[in-house]
């Protein structure tokens, strides 16, 4: 098994830290070709399963996956554009994505436990959660489930090549950041990143730069896109993307998370010193002026966002004591 062998031998791509482990229960698993799709549910929520899929030059082959079977999947995070529609104009999205290496049985620790599946996600509306009839856990336990780490982990390392302020819903304050982080030549694969956290979102929005290597320890989630009608009401389309979530931003070590700073990296730093991307912010949905962002790199407009799981922890909370100091 891969995790048997040292992260070195193969948690890198292009000379970049990738690589996450997730855990779960099969759904929908099907094959298109030679090529896997599929999803990891985790939570009583089918709106929030983990998408798996595959890129062409990367694929493996592996067996037949039973539906609502526990499992362990080591892969990559790779991430595709997608062209939607909101209702007032085409917009693309990267959505990211679980790239198997291996697939494997999980071990006890390793799958959600039934206090999880039953917890609701943090603000999340209950008229958004969408159920089955696929209930692996017997009664409902409620309480503060909150997912063990080892079931949804993933660590990447990469070059910023986009940076969007996320603020929050109905209220004109920050409640996060959004990164595009690049580990090959190709913009196309970048791959979205949301630092959610308010009480950190300036600090590390002032501090982000176009070409700046960083790493990313969190999870990958999913979020719904959405239509505006002509009254400006939101409504989920039924389609999601996925992102990986974390609370903070990290610097990148040389030689260690990015092996080599590649050539490609000139591209963004040329284009950073253009100014290109430098607009006047407004929100994405609405399309209402809101205050400009002060930071050296506005490389995308902001969005509104409704925050689920936003709570700060206790390490959270001793960072931001820190970053003001």
């Amino acid at each position: 098994m891969l995790e048997n062998k040292p992260l070195a031998s193969y948690g890198h791509e292009n000379g970049m830290l990738n690589v996450g482990w997730i855990s779960g229960f099969a759904r929908h698993f099907k094959r298109d070709g030679a090529t896997l799709s599929g999803f990891i549910q985790q939570t009583n929520d089918t709106k929030r399963m983990v998408p798996v899929g595959q890129l062409e030059r990367h694929r493996r082959t592996f067996g037949i996956i039973s539906n609502e079977e526990a499992v362990k999947i080591v892969g990559r995070i790779h991430a595709r554009p997608i062209t939607w529609n909101n209702g007032r104009r085409e917009i693309t999205e990267q959505s990211a994505f679980l790239d198997p290496l291996e697939i494997s049985s999980p071990s006890i620790v390793e799958m959600p436990s039934a206090l999880t599946w039953h917890t609701p996600i943090k603000n999340r509306k209950e008229e958004n959660i969408e159920q089955d009839d696929f209930q692996p856990f017997s009664g409902d336990i409620y309480g503060d489930g909150r997912l063990r780490e080892a079931a949804n982990n993933v660590v990447i390392a990469g070059i910023v090549d986009g940076i969007r302020t996320l603020r929050g819903e109905g209220q004109n304050t920050m409640a996060g950041v959004e990164i595009l982080v690049r580990q090959s030549a190709s913009r196309e694969e970048a791959i979205p990143v949301r630092m959610m956290n308010s009480k950190l979102a300036r600090i590390i929005r002032d501090e982000l730069r176009m070409g700046r290597p960083i790493m990313i320890q969190g999870k990958l989630r999913v979020r719904d896109l959405k239509i505006i009608d002509d009254d400006g009401i939101e409504t989920p389309t039924g389609q999601q993307v996925g992102y990986v979530w974390c609370r903070s931003i990290l610097n990148a070590r040389r030689g260690k998370d990015i092996i080599a700073i590649p050539a490609w990296v000139k591209e963004i730093t040329e284009r950073y010193m253009r100014g290109e991307g430098e607009e006047e912010a407004t929100t994405q949905e609405t399309g209402t002026p809101s205050q400009p962002v002060v930071a050296p790199a506005a490389a995308r407009q902001p969005e509104v966002v409704t925050s689920e799981e936003e709570d700060l922890t206790p390490e959270d909370i001793l960072a931001e004591q820190l970053a003001s100091l």
